[in-house]
């Protein structure tokens, strides 16, 4: 006989299936009363005396549940891999023109040329992905608004499924909403030049089982550059010949993109989705040089300016399907394709001294690039203690190239110009990874990558078949203090890869336009070419991490890492003979990628945040409203085929250091912070013979949003308000012991920001 004080909450759940309530059976009625601690509910429904007080039997009172939204930290504690995630907080805190201006505040984020790096590593160490895939060539992640993304996930180390060597950031867009949701974002910006701007509309609905969400966006830059340049170098006779240059930059460039995603619930067990990416940009740059001789001879230009028109279009469609089992297993099939167009036409002129037209030239460079891609992931939990993914990729490139260059008119055909370049990737990887319960406080995720890539080129004159396999197994460790994992420690040994880039593999040859065909050339002014015997670089690598998340959130973290690289790749200056034939007959210096040898790195990063009465009790009052966040990174590298000091990996810094905070001030609806980032200056020596210098970086942001109410709000952003100049310089020293090289100051640009966001 069912229990009288399970009947009204038995009623409770029927109701909520949307069967009809039943009335308690008349045994109920008289059954004895419960006792004085029992549930108000069940009291009322046994009691008869107070029948007319209360509601009738099939009537209950609306209960609504509601679920907090997950935290960032939280999702992070979560993770069997050593993971961070930021959301829309983060995303939104700052009111940042573009996503770059997001990553170079995360911990362990640097920024080198606009590309973000992991642990100091770029050039393809640190993986770049927008939904889980590879990001198309050139595209820029400045181009993307940060209202356009759901969250960042930054993944240190890597994984049977992101094998990156440094690590992995992949950028989620915004996914269909479960209700109405419109948002209007406008941006007003001034770098220099003249002001930019950018608006944006989303619109996302939910119409039974089908849910969409249609972000539309424009945006407009210009900004404007000096530099100070000064270079030494001497002529195959000797004479040592000197130029200082002064020059000035600008570029404008007008973004416009649409990224429709659309998902359907065909059932319980069954989603497909459906997205579409399109974006057209268009740029125009102008820029012109002074040139004054120091010393020796003077150059025949005294004054160059160039000016050059961009297109670009990127088109993707994307689906995705995903069938859940009854058993909590999960199966993933996703395709893709994805074109990529590029035309660049530059208009270049360049004068003597006495005003004269030396030179004039047009160039046009055409690109484009069709990728298709499939994937399937299947999870499968096997008992209580196992969950294991497998999965598989297949991806096709398809990459087509032609430069021309007209002087005066007439058509050259020498090195690379003038010759139809086209090229095929192929791709296939596999992978598997257990996720392993070994108890409430230990977890063990063991996993294993095949993958192979196969290029194939041809320009005419040179053909290349390049093909190579690796074979990269992981194992992750987790053990958690407590049930709920406030404190653990991570741990991680992997065996990653880095395959060599096409612009690196194809062969073909480009003359250094300082000297004529007929000369030999000098180490600082060498031709530049590919190695179609590339093998990719690889990487074995430890990794272990304390994290310590504080009840009122939060996190601590302090870990150290270690990488050792083997068949490392860089640039290296050789004086060949006969290399090119048809392109010279005599000796030159040629810079060329190639296999050196071996390289290890290591580094400790600690990064803090969190309220800041909780780690600062002294200075901050309880619900001070202030959150504060710090991060230092500390690297080392070495090149054991390169001399030292300083053969560390390429633009690695020593250290790399940011801090910040943000207060929300009570009772106001303002919210106000800042952050700055720190970097030394350091020198790198990438061959024995080529020395590189960076000078140190200050960069300090600072914001106001005042939230007017819960559907709009106003935020006024500064962006590099110390405004330090970059100062970069190369040296290549020759055989006889001469140094040549250059140097270069550039300003960098104040921006100022102010972004309206409005909800409806």
């Amino acid at each position: 006989m069912t229990s009288p004080r399970l009947l009204p909450a038995l009623a409770l759940l029927l109701a909520s299936l949307g069967a009809p309530a039943q009335t308690p059976p008349p045994q109920a009625a008289s059954a004895p009363a419960p006792a004085a601690s029992a549930p108000p509910v069940a009291a009322a429904a046994s009691a008869p005396a107070k029948a007319a007080d209360a509601p009738p039997a099939n009537t209950l009172e609306r209960v609504q549940i509601t679920a907090a939204t997950e935290t960032d930290d939280g999702l992070r504690r979560r993770q069997s891999v050593a993971m961070s995630v930021y959301g829309r907080e983060e995303l939104d805190r700052q009111g940042d023109i573009d996503v770059t201006d997001v990553l170079k505040r995360l911990p362990g984020v640097s920024m080198d040329g606009g590309a973000p790096r992991l642990r100091g590593l770029g050039g393809g160490y640190t993986q770049i992905l927008i939904n889980g895939e590879p990001a198309p060539p050139g595209f820029s992640l400045d181009s993307l608004a940060p209202a356009d993304v759901e969250r960042i996930e930054v993944v240190s180390g890597a994984t049977a499924e992101y094998p990156g060597v440094a690590g992995t950031i992949n950028v989620v867009l915004r996914e269909p909403p479960r209700t109405l949701q419109r948002e209007w974002r406008s941006n007003l910006n001034y770098r220099a030049l003249q002001p930019g701007g950018s608006t944006a509309f989303q619109w996302g609905d939910r119409i039974a089982a089908l849910s969409f969400v249609v972000p539309v966006s424009v945006s407009r830059a210009a900004q404007a550059t000096h530099y100070e340049q000064v270079r030494i170098s001497r002529t195959p006779g000797g004479q040592v010949q000197s130029q200082a240059i002064q020059g000035r930059d600008e570029g404008r460039s007008t973004t416009a993109q649409i990224a429709p995603r659309l998902q359907w619930k065909a059932s319980d067990w069954d989603t497909l989705n459906l997205s579409a990416f399109w974006q057209h940009g268009q740029s125009r740059n102008a820029s012109e040089r002074s040139i004054v001789a120091l010393l020796g001879t003077p150059w025949a230009t005294a004054r160059d300016e160039a000016s050059s028109a961009a297109a670009s279009d990127v088109r993707r469609a994307a689906a995705n399907w995903v069938h859940r089992q009854q058993d909590g297993g999960k199966v993933e099939l996703r395709g893709s394709w994805q074109d990529t167009e590029r035309d660049n036409a530059l208009h270049y002129d360049s004068y003597r001294a006495d005003g004269r037209l030396l030179v004039t030239r047009e160039t046009r460079t055409e690109f484009g690039e069709e990728r298709a891609a499939l994937g399937g992931r299947w999870t499968q939990p096997v008992g209580d203690d196992h969950s294991l993914v497998t999965g598989w990729d297949v991806e096709t490139r398809e990459r087509d190239e032609l430069r021309r260059i007209w002087d005066f008119g007439v058509e050259r055909l020498d090195s690379a110009t003038g010759l139809p370049f086209a090229a095929r990737i192929g791709r296939t990887a596999l992978f598997i990874q257990d996720d392993w319960t070994l108890s409430p406080q230990w977890g063990l995720q063991p996993g294993l990558r095949l993958e192979e890539v196969r290029t194939r080129s041809d320009d005419g004159s040179h053909a290349i078949d390049n093909r190579a396999r690796v074979v990269a197994p992981t194992l992750h460790l987790n053990y958690k203090f407590d049930p709920k994992g406030r404190d653990q420690i991570r741990a991680s040994l992997s065996r990653s890869f880095k395959m060599p880039d096409l612009t690196a593999l194809v062969g073909r040859y480009v003359l250094n336009g300082n000297y004529e065909r007929t000369e030999t050339n000098t180490p600082i002014a060498a031709d530049s070419a590919g190695n179609p015997q590339l093998q990719p670089e690889l990487s074995t690598g430890l990794d272990l991490r304390f994290e310590h998340y504080p009840a009122s959130g939060g996190v601590f973290s302090i870990g150290f890492f270690y990488r050792q690289i083997d068949d490392l790749i860089r640039r290296g200056i050789r004086l060949e003979s006969g290399m090119a034939p048809d392109i010279t007959p005599m000796p030159r210096w040629v810079s060329r990628p190639m296999n050196i040898g071996r390289a290890t790195t290591r580094g400790l990063e600690l990064e803090v945040k969190g309220r800041g009465e909780e780690w600062l009790p002294a200075l901050f009052d309880k619900d001070s409203g202030v959150n504060l966040r710090a991060a230092l990174s500390l690297y080392r590298s070495a090149v054991e085929q390169v001399d030292g000091p300083d053969n560390r990996l390429e633009a690695q810094p020593p250290w790399l250091s940011n801090m910040g905070f943000d207060w929300r001030i009570a009772n106001s609806g303002w919210t106000v912070g800042a952050s700055l980032v720190l970097q030394p200056g350091y020198a790198t020596h990438q061959t024995d013979l080529q020395v590189a210098h960076r000078s140190a970086q200050r960069t300090l942001d600072a914001f106001a949003a005042w939230k007017v109410d819960r559907f709009s709000q106003l935020r006024v952003g500064f962006t590099n308000l110390l405004a330090r100049d970059n100062v970069a310089s190369n040296t290549v020293e020759d055989l006889d012991g001469f140094s040549a090289g250059s140097s270069t100051a550039r300003n960098t640009l104040r921006a100022v920001n102010a972004s309206w966001v409005l909800r409806f």
